[in-house]
């Protein structure tokens, strides 16, 4: 694992072989032969993460943005106020904002980050002032309590559910969750945190844990948001109903007064979605079906229709859900989010670790075949080309597509 940690994203075949190795002697621990204990599992998963405090993180710089951002509140600027390039022309910067406007991705654009990973961000940088090293191993502590929080969590709710424990390995010892997260601070171990908190509080018939826990989850990455409506259940509709409502509303009210006036943030999500491309699955294929038929991307119009696609699809999954009564929560959300991803224009590989967690709860295992995969999506900085390689993501997807139509026949054989 630790080998994994010191190549950088421009080596893709280096990248590539040691992930399949690592991920092979992964399948090998979650084995049933092997059948590795629990303890020992969780023991081995937490040396793997402490390896990542000696390594810097190399597959990603938007932990970079995360300092800056924190930096900008200690100094009483609002990050959401100013483009790292506009306060850098404004002001010039010290030799630390120097350093960090050179390495940072998309310096041109407003910060997205939502109000508990700013809160993260401004701690952090209290603690660690202008130390790149301190701040690096201050956020590896923040998501190695955030994946304690997932596992401890998992346990809780797999109890609830009758599934064994040592399913909880499936996430703990899987190299993506442990490369992206503990490796290259990617913080949406957060956000996974709030939804299993939410999941928990609903099975325990805690309705005010359950909102305090989306409203966290929707303030540390905003994806979450898609997933209130399946807060309301079928023989209690008007409870979840007002549960949803409350859960918007709190977390609508927790943006605007943390925002206040600041609207950039918009701007760069409009943007994000209607120019950023990255991995994706139906929007490759449309933007190529567009440049036969218009001779150009037309992502403008692509993006707003798969919009709509998952939408529609959506809300057929909450009917489905709400009227058979019957439908898993957790496989209901777990269908919606794999549809948001392949209607996505971008795709990161850590994306995926939100599907793997629901994955262990639930009787898909595509999840961990795609946390696999996605890892071909590092082709796109092959020896520094920052190119997609359309080859490796037709793999990608097709042997996605494979797993799953395999799972579906296999369970559909099971039933009858």
């Amino acid at each position: 694992m630790t080998y994994l940690f010191s190549i950088r994203r421009e080596d893709f075949l280096a990248l590539w072989l040691i992930y399949t190795a690592t991920f092979a002697g992964y399948l090998w621990l979650i084995s049933k032969p092997l059948n590795t204990g629990l303890r020992f599992g969780l023991v081995l998963a937490l040396c793997a993460r402490l390896a990542s405090f000696f390594f810097d993180p190399l597959l990603s710089e938007d932990y970079i943005r995360f300092i800056w951002d924190g930096l900008q509140w200690n100094k009483g600027v609002h990050p959401m106020a100013f483009t790292p390039t506009h306060l850098i022309s404004l002001t010039g910067g010290t030799e630390f904002e120097q350093m960090l406007y050179v390495s940072m991705n998309s310096p041109d654009y407003y910060s997205v980050y939502p109000p508990v990973a700013q809160l993260i961000y401004r701690g952090i940088y209290a603690l660690s002032g202008p130390d790149l090293v301190s701040a690096v191993l201050y956020y590896k502590s923040v998501i190695l309590l955030a994946d304690a929080a997932i596992v401890w969590l998992l346990l809780r709710l797999m109890r609830l559910r009758n599934i064994p424990d040592k399913r909880v390995l499936l996430f703990a010892l899987n190299p993506l969750v442990i490369l992206e997260f503990s490796g290259n601070l990617h913080m949406d171990g957060l956000m996974i945190a709030g939804l299993l908190g939410m999941l928990l509080c609903l099975e325990l018939k805690n309705h005010w844990g359950a909102i305090a826990a989306i409203v966290f989850s929707i303030l540390s990455k905003l994806l979450t948001l898609v997933l209130i409506p399946f807060m309301i259940e079928k023989r209690a509709w008007k409870k979840g109903l007002l549960l949803s409502i409350l859960s918007v509303g709190i977390a609508y009210v927790l943006i605007i007064f943390f925002f206040g006036n600041h609207t950039g943030w918009v701007e760069s999500l409009q943007l994000w979605f209607q120019q950023f491309e990255f991995n994706a699955s139906l929007y490759y294929v449309a933007r190529y079906i567009g440049f036969l038929i218009k001779g150009y991307n037309a992502i403008e119009f692509i993006g707003p229709t798969l919009a709509i696609l998952f939408i529609v699809g959506a809300f057929f999954l909450w009917l489905k859900y709400i009227r058979s009564g019957s439908v898993d929560r957790v496989e209901s959300i777990l269908l919606l989010l794999t549809l948001y991803f392949l209607c996505s224009t971008t795709v990161h590989p850590w994306y995926l670790c939100t599907l793997l967690v629901l994955g262990v709860l639930s009787r898909f295992r595509y999840p961990i075949a795609w946390t696999y995969l996605v890892m071909l999506s590092y082709s796109h900085y092959h020896a520094g080309a920052y190119q997609e390689q359309y080859l490796c993501i037709a793999v990608e997807y097709m042997l996605l597509g494979a797993f799953i139509i395999w799972e579906m026949r296999i369970r559909m054989i099971s039933r009858t």
